[in-house]
């Protein structure tokens, strides 16, 4: 076994000079830049949600459609306009469509 008195006692390690007198400071100053850091990261996500809602409340505001006078125009145009005037109409056109096609298919096949 080896007998610990009889080793020789040697310094391997060298600290630098004022090294545990100037440690404090320097651990300070590290924890105020990495809260300052934080501080900085918060106030920039911050603004940016800020801005996005900005943003998206503008958006929404200019580009939805003005429902009240879209809904009085229809119904003025439903209330001069027959019932039955409406569906003949649509019908008319639906078959013109289907016609042309049967049209377009019989010169084809």
């Amino acid at each position: 076994m080896f007998d610990l008195d009889n080793l020789e006692k040697t310094e391997r390690y060298q600290v630098p000079e004022n090294y545990f007198e100037e440690l404090p400071g320097r651990v300070m100053q590290n924890i105020k830049r990495e809260q300052h850091k934080r501080k900085t990261i918060i106030s920039s996500a911050i603004a940016a949600v800020a801005v996005i809602a900005i943003a998206a409340g503008i958006f929404f505001t200019y580009n939805t459609p003005n429902e009240g006078t879209d809904i009085t125009q229809t119904q003025q145009i439903a209330a001069s306009t027959a019932e039955e005037e409406i569906l003949e109409s649509v019908a008319t056109e639906y078959y013109s469509e289907e016609l042309a096609m049967m049209d377009y298919y019989q010169y084809i096949y």
